[in-house]
């Protein structure tokens, strides 16, 4: 299926003040078909399940976050999971210390054994190579929304910790890339902070709104932000609902506007309103994982264009000279 990518992002380089407000990102590719494990019967028997652990949690509190925050990695090698911990003895078994390392992290009600989730990590792996970990958070994740965020402080503290450990065993931190989804995003934010802003890329996925930005912005120890590492970028392609407007990196893209519905969210056949909507975000929320994803592959380019509105970039009304890619192979 073809569909066109239009995105925006914040100047990253503007000096003095005179930069654009925005830039707008352009692309034909390939896009991946919508992940099953997001059809509305499936996310809704979900979220009841996180308010059953929700009462769970209030009661008896959570385990220690070593247990609730595992990685499970895969390498060229060894591309199905590998559980690896932090001081683990055999992590040099696990992991090929010469080689970039990526961490994939999920949101809200979600786990490493997502469709998305297992996808990406098999992209990765066939089309780049090397080291990638997904980070399961479900335990602190499939439980009400608000608690879920206030959860996530530990979580991606706990990641910068696993990192660290990596460091001291022949990893580089200018080869580690730390890429979330939704509130995942935000984790991957502050283990950067954790890590004092040296991973040279940060990548957020539709990072979450509510609770972060939205009603009112937290700070920025507890949500994604530009200085979590050298060079962060976030892809919007839900901001008015789930996602966030806010921009919260170096270079902030806005596909197709940022705005639900995304191109094969429309579900035009759907005739009850309210069904048609809830299916167009979620849909729309997960189009950010689905363009990482296509981004993996180099014949996919997703090239941005410094203009100050997305009206201004249909009608072809932006500064000339100023692109750039989204994704891994940012330039």
């Amino acid at each position: 299926m073809q569909v066109k990518i239009a995105s925006a992002l914040p100047q990253p380089r503007d000096v003095g003040g005179n930069g654009c407000d925005s830039v707008l990102l352009t692309s034909s590719t390939d896009i991946v078909p919508a992940d099953q494990d997001d059809l509305l019967a499936n996310r809704v028997g979900t979220v009841i399940g996180a308010f059953g652990n929700t009462l769970s949690q209030l009661l008896f509190g959570t385990n220690d976050v070593s247990t609730d925050v595992t990685f499970w990695c895969a390498t060229t090698n060894q591309p199905d999971y590998v559980q690896a911990y932090v001081d683990d003895p055999r992590i040099t078994q696990k992991l090929d210390p010469s080689k970039p390392i990526v961490f994939l992290t999920h949101g809200w009600t979600d786990n490493v054994n997502r469709t998305w989730v297992k996808q990406t990590v098999a992209d990765y792996i066939r089309l780049i190579g090397g080291n990638i970990c997904a980070v399961d958070w479900s335990p602190l994740a499939l439980v009400e929304y608000n608690l879920a965020a206030r959860n996530t402080p530990k979580v991606g503290r706990y990641l910068g910790k696993f990192v660290q450990f990596l460091l001291t065993k022949g990893f580089s931190i200018n080869q580690v890339t730390l890429v979330g989804h939704s509130m995942g995003a935000h984790i991957s934010g502050i283990a950067g902070a954790y890590l004092g802003g040296q991973v040279p890329s940060v990548i957020g996925l539709d990072p979450a709104g509510p609770g972060f930005t939205k009603p009112i912005p937290v700070s920025t120890d507890r949500r994604l932000d530009r200085t979590d590492g050298r060079f962060v970028q976030a892809i919007h392609t839900d901001k008015n609902i789930i996602g966030t407007t806010m921009n919260l990196g170096h270079e902030d893209y806005y596909a197709n506007s940022g705005a639900s519905p995304q191109p094969g969210c429309e579900f035009p056949l759907v005739n009850n309103d309210t069904t048609k909507s809830y299916l167009q975000f979620i849909c729309s929320h997960f189009k950010a994982v689905e363009y990482f994803r296509a981004s993996l592959d180099r014949q996919n380019i997703f090239e941005g264009t410094a203009c100050s509105s997305y009206y201004n970039y249909k009608r072809n009304d932006c500064l000339a000279g100023t692109k750039d890619d989204f994704g891994l192979f940012n330039k």
